[in-house]
């Protein structure tokens, strides 16, 4: 098609929050990237594209050159901007400028899109369902034949309201071809994103096979495909040679299951490739098969070492009746046992995700399962509450009622900022109670996730947590966990450890709302006392993860001994307080200190806590008893240079942001601790 006009003005927006606790949650901007790099490849000269992630860059070229189309991306974490964006498109160029809207956020369900257009977006021509690239060049095609004829008949691949009904053209779903897809790396339309704190995303293959009701893509069917793999493999290299100097940068590979295709063993291989010729990327994060493959195995076995969680076996819950409502099956006992031996023999971590507050979830279930996670060795226990946002089976209204799903909302990351005199704020929905647990039963779940999130993913004390553990006799790690966050408050306990456990529940109970109003003027009112700027990360988490590790050292040590004490009773021997004093200080001393990078470090140890550690602490210690010898602390290369290239980019923050920061983009985390071996006595 050849337009006799100039070239339609089309501008894409994907845009985020700009603070300082986003600066390494921002990422290339890769799903408009692919609409953009499609149409182009479609319309040529008849279109000039342009990609947005900050709203002030995209206002400020939109005030030179008026956009005739729009497209942005709705995910949950940019709703509001979203909603901000159509609003002043709307006052400065009314119905001159076509504005569509696709992501993940969009329901496959007919009713809610009419609710979705004619409540949530009414300023909104169109929304794109499922795959963008073809249902989006659909629309620019009817514009560029003829704008005043564009909504007479339905348009494949999208939704729209006309005279309040919903029209709906032929779907596209996940069937887009994606072997003519070209790069929009390669053609250099990330350029601009590639050069800044943003993270990189790469996708190699599209669509999930399964059906899981909390996730949006659960509700899409579809064929599993995969782009090229020459296309694949010359994206890696140019994305690694354009990051070689940020070697603290993670790459992220944005499939929903990277290992389910037997090709991606050959682009594993690829990636470790790049890492050894450019030294990038050196951390890489994807969500491996569901289902634990032979190809899986060979991903693992290639990247396992760079990845941020290695082996992940995502079990969410085991609740037999919560599987069922959530359409999920997992992985058997003796497929988790066998991955988890296999993984411990190749000294690759292991990680379990859990979702407390699915359907049919009770505290003692979870808790169970968190303790049975334990026991099976995982060297990652990453816990989440469900929170539940548009576009996922579990929000639509008749299945909420069904499992009487009752939300509070709380903020989301540090999403709100004011923009010309508009404050703006992002949330998220979650579940506090149910028909099987509790608003109570949820902080008390909040406060173990807290815990185990902190031991295991953070890796805070993890040797006296697991020595405690082996040695308490019938005390599970939950109940430990309980005792440190709920301490009998008759005894004598440092007033510095009851402030952490205090501010730490306040921060949980604070940042629910009854409703997002209340959500909203709570963070206006933080904006404005911190002079229009955001306060501390509501990240409650990882900052209080940073706090308990970089920060309370005065009083970790007596804490947990008396913990250990207390635990212990009449029958503990001075013998296993001071091993436990011992691991306390080797949990210290693991850890990088940024000040000193190469600070001499002495420890002795009497046990073999190396070999305790490849066996995954099943045994107790007693069992690895040694000659007495010295640990050595060492810093790789990789070690330092990530961390130096940390410092460099970051090291003029305040203490708790910056160790919040090095948490969250050193990967994998175990990278920012000494590898440990034994010194020649």
């Amino acid at each position: 098609m050849t337009n006799n006009k100039k070239p339609l003005n089309i501008m894409f927006g994907d845009f985020g929050y700009f603070n300082r606790h986003t600066r390494y949650s921002r990422y290339t901007p890769l799903g408009v990237g692919y609409i953009a790099q499609y149409a182009k490849q479609k319309f040529g000269k008849d279109i000039d594209v342009a990609i947005y992630k900050e709203i002030d860059k995209f206002f400020e070229k939109m005030k030179e050159k008026a956009p005739d189309v729009v497209g942005l991306t709705l995910f949950y974490w940019n709703n509001d901007l979203n909603k901000y964006v159509i609003k002043c498109l709307r006052e400065m160029f009314g119905d001159k400028v076509t504005i569509v809207l696709g992501g993940p956020s969009i329901d496959s369900d007919r009713k809610q899109q009419t609710i979705f257009l004619g409540e949530a977006f009414p300023n909104v021509d169109a929304i794109v369902i499922n795959e963008g690239e073809v249902a989006f060049s659909n629309i620019i095609e009817k514009i560029l034949s003829n704008r005043n004829t564009v909504y007479e008949g339905p348009i494949d691949g999208l939704s729209f309201l006309s005279n309040g009904e919903l029209v709906t053209g032929k779907p596209i779903g996940t069937s887009t071809d994606i072997s003519v897809l070209g790069s929009p790396y390669l053609s250099g339309l990330m350029d601009d994103f590639m050069h800044s704190d943003y993270q990189p995303l790469v996708q190699t293959s599209r669509f999930c096979p399964y059906t899981c009701a909390f996730c949006v893509s659960g509700k899409n069917r579809g064929k599993l495909r995969g782009f090229p793999i020459e296309q694949v493999t010359e994206e890696l290299h140019y994305i690694s040679k354009k990051y070689a100097d940020r070697p603290h940068h993670t790459m992220y590979i944005a499939d929903e299951n990277f290992g389910i295709l037997k090709r991606d063993v050959e682009i594993a291989k690829v990636i470790k490739d790049c890492n050894e010729k450019y030294e990038y990327p050196q951390g890489v994060f994807f969500y491996n098969d569901k289902r634990f493959t032979e190809t899986s195995r060979s991903v693992i076995e290639v990247l396992g070492k760079m990845t941020k969680t290695g082996l992940t076996l995502s079990l969410q819950t085991e609740n037999p009746e919560t599987l069922k409502a959530i359409n999920r099956k997992n992985v058997s006992d003796d497929e988790i046992d066998d991955a988890l031996t296999w993984a411990s023999e190749l000294n690759i971590p292991t990680t379990t995700e859990l979702i407390f507050g699915l359907p049919f979830e009770t505290k003692k279930s979870f808790i169970d399962l968190l303790d049975r996670s334990t026991k099976r060795g995982f060297d990652s226990i990453m816990c989440h509450v469900l929170f539940i946002m548009d576009g996922i089976e579990l929000n639509r209204p008749e299945v909420r009622e069904k499992f009487t799903i009752n939300t509070k909302f709380r903020p989301l990351a540090a999403g709100y900022m004011s923009h010309n005199g508009t404050f703006i704020a992002e949330h998220e929905e979650v579940v506090v109670s149910s028909k099987t647990f509790s608003y109570e039963d949820f902080i008390s779940i909040r406060c173990l996730n807290f815990m185990f999130y902190s031991v295991f993913d953070l890796g805070f004390q993890i040797w006296f947590f697991q020595y405690i553990k082996n040695s308490s006799g019938e005390v599970t790690l939950s109940q430990i966990f309980d005792k440190f966050m709920n301490p009998d408050r008759s005894k004598n306990w440092p007033k510095k450890y009851l402030n952490f456990v205090d501010d730490f529940r306040k921060a949980v109970e604070g940042e629910l709302f009854d409703t997002r109003e209340e959500m909203v003027a709570a963070l206006k009112k933080i904006y404005e006392d911190n002079g229009n700027d955001v306060g501390e990360t509501t990240r409650i988490n990882i900052h209080y993860g940073g706090r308990l590790i970089y920060e309370e050292q005065s009083w970790l040590k007596e804490v947990l001994v008396q913990h250990l004490k207390d635990i212990g009773g009449a029958g503990i021997t001075c013998d296993e307080i001071i091993l436990g004093e011992s691991l306390v200080d080797l949990g210290s001393l693991e850890r990088i200190d940024f000040v000193d990078l190469n600070k001499n470090k002495d420890l002795m140890v009497s046990h073999d806590i190396l070999e305790w550690k490849r066996n995954k602490f099943k045994k107790p210690i007693d069992h690895y008893k040694i000659e007495q010898r010295p640990i050595k602390f060492e810093m790789d290369e990789k070690r330092t240079k990530q961390i130096n290239g940390l410092l460099e980019s970051s090291s003029h923050q305040v203490d708790s942001d910056f160790y919040t920061m090095a948490l969250e983009t050193i990967t994998p985390r175990r990278n920012l601790l000494h590898e440990l071996t034994y010194n020649k006595i």
